[in-house]
C-alpha cells in the first residue's frame, strides 16, 4: 500500500488510483511504468510534499483567501519567495541521486488535471533540462508556484473546482535528449474517428509542438485489419527547433524549414501501435506527449482526450437521400403533436405506395424522441426494402392493367376524400362535443392515408407509361426531349401560381392598388385593403383564391404552423413582391407541345399504329406529376381540419383549466388528449398532470434549441474554393462566422471583444482567458495538438491552427467563417 506520508516516491510505486498524491500526470506515469511502457525513469515529489511547504511558509490563509480574491500574482510570488524544509530538499537529493543526476524534466502534476473531463493543458509549469541539484529544488518551488498564476485560477474556477483544495505534486524524470517529438491523439479529436491516430511531430523538444511554437509535420494513420497505414502526410513548417542547452535551460533555433521527415514510416506506424495499447490499458482515447530519441519512442505524459467528438457515422446511400429530403420535409423541430399523430398520418401518403413496391415502412421511426419531444431525425431510414419486393412487379402490372391513369380523378377514394375534407372544414367546431371533436381530428388525420391509397391505384400505369416514354425517346435518338415533352403539366401548384399573377396583375393595373401595396407592410395590408373600395374588392378576390389553395402548408409537418388560410399575410406579402417586378411573360403556349409535334415528325412515328402507340404512352406519362403533385395538395386539405379542431380541443382544455393558452395542445400527443376525453370535464389531478407534462415539453424544447435536427455527421459540407481564405490544421470542430480581432501579444488582450475571432501568431496558456469571450481562434503556428486547440475543444469553440499568415492576410473587423471541422477560413458575407 502507498505511503501517503511519503515526501518522494519511485514513478513505478505509484499508479492510476494515487491522483491524490501523485496528481494526474504523476499518476498515469506510474500506471504506464508498472504497465511496462517505455517511460523514462524518474520520481514525483508528493503533494504530501507541497502541503508541508505551504504549512512550513504560512500560506494556508494566503491560499483560502485565493478563490475570492482572484488574484494569484501575490500568492504565486510567496511561493517562489518561500523555503523548502530540510527534510524535502534531502528527499528530493535522494530522488536524484537515485536518477544519477544529470539533465531531467520537471513537471508540475496537479490532483485536478489529466481528467477526462479537463485537460488542464499547461495550465502549470513544466522545466525542461534541468541539471544539478539547485536548480531541480528552484525548479520544483517554481512548479508549486505555477498552481497560482492567474491562468491556472481562471480555469480552475470555470471548471468549478474548490480553487483551495487542488494540491500540486511534481514530477521529475530523467531527461530524453529528442531527435524529434510531439503529440498522438489515438482518436481523431476534430471528427471523433476511432480508428484514426494523429500524430504531430517536431525536430527537437516536445514543447514546440505542445506550446504551439511551431506548425509540425502532421500525419493521420488509419487502422486496416492488416495493422496501421498512414493516410494523410502534411510537412510542417518549422519555425524554430527547441533544444536542450549544455550546462541546462534549452534554447531556440531556427533554419531548420527545410530538413526531411521529422519520423520515418516505422516511427509512425510504432507510435500507432504503443498508443493503441496505451488506449487498450487506460480504457479511453489517449493524448499521449512521445520522444523520439536514437531510434527510441518514449513516452513522456498520456491523459485521456478531453471533449472527444461522437465518430463520424457511416453513410449508406439510402441514408444520403433521406437525410437529402428530410431538411425539407422538417426544416424546424417538430412539435409533440406533430410528431404524434400528424407526422404517421402525413407518412401514410406514401407509405401505401412504398409497401405496394414491397419497401417496408415505420412511421413512428422518424425521431430520436425523449418524453414526446424529438431531439434528432432518427438516423435510420424509416423506409427499406423488405421481402415483398420480389413480387413487386406482379402487383404493379396488376395495378396498371386494372386502373387507367387518364381518368385517375374519377377515382371513387379520391371523390369520397374530397367530399370528406369538405364536410370536415364545415363543421361548426365550437358547436360540437369533447369527444365529437376527437372523432372530426381522428377522421381528418386518415386523409392523407386516403390519398396514399389513391397513389397506389393511379400510380402503377402512369410510372410505367414514363418509363417506356424515355426508352421510346432513346430508341428514336431523341432522350435529350424527355423533359420538354413531360413538362407544362398544369397541377394545383401552377394553378395557384397562375391565380396568384393574375392578383398581382390586377395590383399593377390599379394606381390605389398599387399605392396600397408600395407603402404598406404584409401584416398591415389586409386592414389598409379594407378602408377603400378597390381594396375592398381585392380582398373579395383574396378571399375566393385563399378558399381554392388556403390548405397551402408552411411545410408538410408543420399542422401547428398557420396555412396561407389561416395567415393571409403571407399570401399578400408574396403578391407584394410580385406586383413590384414586372410581368411573367405568356406560358400559356407550352414547350411540350412542340417537342411532341417534332416527335410525331419521326417516320416511323407517321405510321398509324406506331403514332397510336406513342401519343397513349405520353398522354399516360405526362399524368404521373399531375397525379403525384395534386394527390399531394388534396392530402394537405387534412392540415387546416386538424389545425382547427386541436385548437379548439385546446380552447376546451384551457375552459377545464389544463391548459395556459390554446396552442399549448401542440406540446400533448393524440392519445394524451384522448385520455382527457374518458372523463369531462377532466378533474383537477388529471388537469394539473396535463399542465405539468405540457411544462415539462416546453422546457425541453427550449434546452434542445441549439441542437440541430439533423446530425451534423450525416450531412456533406461544400465549400467553394475560392472562398477559402486560409487553410491550416483542424484544432476544434466547428463552424461560426465572425470578425476578426488580431491579438498579436499580450498587451492587445485588451481588443478582443465577446464573439469576435481570436486570430493570433501563437498563442500559449496565459491567453487561455481570452477563449472564453472568442467565437473562434485561429493561429498561425500550432497543431491539434497545441494548448490553444486543446483548450479550444474544451471551450467548444472552433479552431484553425497552424494558417502560417493569418495576422497578415486577414485584418480587424473582417467577416470570415471558420471551419473548425476541416481547418479552413473563408470569407462570409455580411
Amino acid at each position: 500500500m502507498i505511503d501517503t506520508a511519503a515526501l518522494v516516491l519511485p514513478l513505478q510505486a505509484v499508479g492510476r488510483g494515487d491522483l491524490a498524491v501523485a496528481g494526474g500526470k504523476g499518476a498515469n506515469l506510474g500506471e504506464l511504468v508498472r504497465a511496462g511502457f517505455p517511460v523514462p525513469p524518474g520520481f514525483v515529489v508528493t503533494t504530501a510534499a507541497y502541503d508541508q511547504f505551504v504549512a512550513a511558509n504560512h500560506l494556508g490563509d494566503a491560499i483560502a483567501a485565493a478563490p475570492t480574491n482572484g488574484d494569484g500574482a501575490g500568492l504565486r510570488a510567496a511561493f517562489e519567495a518561500g523555503t523548502i524544509p530540510a527534510e524535502i530538499e534531502h528527499a528530493i537529493r535522494a530522488g536524484y541521486d537515485a536518477l544519477g543526476w544529470g539533465a531531467v524534466a520537471v513537471r508540475s502534476s496537479a490532483t485536478a488535471e489529466d481528467l477526462p473531463e479537463a485537460a488542464f493543458a499547461g495550465q502549470q509549469d513544466t522545466y525542461l533540462n534541468v541539471v544539478g541539484a539547485e536548480a531541480l529544488r528552484d525548479a520544483v518551488r517554481r512548479c508549486w508556484a505555477s498552481l497560482w498564476t492567474d491562468r491556472a485560477i481562471a480555469y480552475r474556477a470555470r471548471q468549478g473546482l474548490d480553487l483551495a483544495e487542488v494540491r500540486l505534486a511534481v514530477v521529475v524524470q530523467r531527461m530524453v535528449a529528442a531527435d524529434a517529438a510531439g503529440v498522438l491523439f489515438t482518436a481523431n479529436p476534430v471528427t471523433g474517428a476511432r480508428d484514426e491516430t494523429v500524430v504531430d511531430a517536431s525536430p527537437g523538444l516536445g514543447e514546440a509542438v505542445v506550446s504551439g511554437l511551431v506548425t509540425p509535420d502532421h500525419a493521420v494513420l488509419r487502422k486496416q485489419w492488416w495493422g496501421w497505414s498512414i493516410g494523410e502526410r502534411r510537412a510542417g513548417q518549422r519555425e524554430v527547433v527547441i533544444r536542450a542547452r549544455r550546462g541546462g535551460g534549452t534554447e531556440h533555433l531556427t533554419g531548420f524549414a527545410s530538413a526531411g521527415r521529422t519520423l520515418p514510416d516505422r516511427a509512425l506506424r510504432g507510435l500507432a501501435r504503443l498508443g493503441e495499447a496505451i488506449e487498450c490499458h487506460f480504457g479511453v482515447p489517449q493524448d499521449v506527449e512521445w520522444a523520439w530519441a536514437s531510434g527510441r519512442l518514449f513516452i513522456v505524459q498520456a491523459r485521456p482526450i478531453t471533449v472527444l467528438p461522437e465518430p463520424a457515422l457511416p453513410v449508406s446511400r439510402l441514408l444520403r437521400m433521406w437525410i437529402g429530403n428530410i431538411g425539407e420535409l422538417i426544416p424546424i423541430r417538430p412539435y409533440p403533436f406533430e410528431v404524434d399523430p400528424w407526422g404517421p398520418a402525413a407518412f401514410a401518403a406514401i407509405s401505401p405506395v412504398a409497401n405496394t413496391l414491397g419497401i417496408a415502412t415505420r412511421a413512428d421511426a422518424f425521431f430520436e424522441e425523449e418524453d414526446g419531444v424529438a431531439v434528432r431525425i432518427n438516423r435510420t431510414p424509416p423506409i427499406h426494402p423488405g421481402p415483398g419486393i420480389a413480387l413487386a412487379p406482379l402487383r404493379v402490372g396488376r395495378l396498371a392493367r386494372r386502373y387507367d391513369s387518364t381518368r385517375w380523378q374519377d377515382d371513387p377514394g379520391l371523390v369520397a376524400t374530397l367530399a370528406l375534407a369538405h364536410d370536415l372544414g364545415t363543421r361548426d367546431l365550437p358547436s360540437l362535443s369533447y369527444a365529437e371533436l376527437l372523432a372530426t381530428l381522428r377522421e381528418a388525420l386518415t386523409i392523407p392515408q386516403r390519398m396514399g391509397e389513391v397513389r397506389v391505384r393511379q400510380f402503377p400505369r402512369a410510372a410505367l407509361a414514363t418509363g417506356a416514354l424515355a426508352l421510346w425517346l432513346r430508341l428514336l435518338g431523341h432522350g435529350d426531349r424527355f423533359g420538354a415533352i413531360t413538362s407544362g403539366v398544369v397541377t394545383k401548384t401552377i394553378e395557384a401560381n397562375r391565380a396568384l399573377e393574375a392578383l398581382a396583375a390586377r395590383i399593377r393595373a390599379e394606381p390605389a392598388l398599387a399605392e396600397a401595396f408600395a407603402s404598406h407592410d404584409a401584416a398591415d395590408l389586409w386592414e389598409a385593403l379594407g378602408t377603400q373600395p378597390a381594396g375592398q374588392a381585392f380582398l373579395d378576390e383574396l378571399r375566393a383564391f385563399l378558399v381554392s389553395y388556403g390548405n397551402r402548408e408552411a411545410f408538410i409537418f408543420g399542422v401547428a404552423h398557420p396555412t396561407w388560410g389561416d395567415a393571409p399575410e403571407v399570401v399578400l406579402g408574396i403578391l407584394k413582391g410580385l406586383a413590384a417586378a414586372p410581368p411573367r411573360a405568356d406560358l400559356e403556349r407550352p414547350t411540350w407541345e412542340a417537342a411532341r409535334d417534332a416527335m410525331l415528325a419521326h417516320p416511323l412515328l407517321r405510321l398509324p399504329r406506331p403514332r397510336a402507340a406513342f401519343i397513349g404512352i405520353l398522354e399516360q406519362a405526362r399524368r404521373l406529376v399531375e397525379i403525384r403533385e395534386n394527390t399531394h395538395f388534396y392530402a394537405t386539405l387534412a392540415m387546416p381540419i386538424v389545425r382547427h379542431t386541436t385548437l379548439e380541443v385546446g380552447r376546451r382544455l384551457v375552459d377545464a383549466g389544463a391548459l395556459t393558452a390554446p396552442d399549448d395542445v401542440f406540446h400533448l400527443q393524440l392519445g394524451e388528449l384522448e385520455r382527457m376525453g374518458r372523463s369531462w370535464p377532466p378533474s383537477r389531478p388529471h388537469a394539473d398532470e396535463l399542465r405539468a407534462v405540457v411544462a415539462r415539453r416546453v422546457t425541453r424544447r427550449a434546452a434542445l434549441e441549439g441542437t440541430p435536427l439533423i446530425d451534423p455527421r450525416l450531412q456533406p459540407r461544400v465549400e467553394v474554393a475560392r472562398d477559402v481564405l486560409l487553410r491550416g490544421a483542424a484544432g476544434s470542430a466547428g463552424v461560426v462566422t465572425g470578425r476578426v480581432c488580431i491579438v498579436r501579444d499580450g498587451s492587445e488582450f485588451g481588443k478582443l471583444r465577446p464573439g469576435q475571432v481570436l486570430v493570433a501568431p501563437f498563442t500559449n496558456p496565459s491567453w487561455t482567458p481570452l477563449f472564453q469571450h472568442a467565437a473562434a481562434v485561429v493561429v498561425d503556428t500550432g497543431a491539434a495538438g497545441s494548448h490553444a486547440a486543446i483548450v479550444a475543444r474544451e471551450y467548444r469553440i472552433p479552431a484553425v491552427m497552424g494558417v502560417v499568415d493569418g495576422t497578415r492576410r486577414l485584418v480587424d473587423g473582417q467577416l470570415v467563417r471558420v471551419n473548425g471541422d476541416r481547418g479552413l477560413v473563408l470569407r462570409a458575407e455580411p
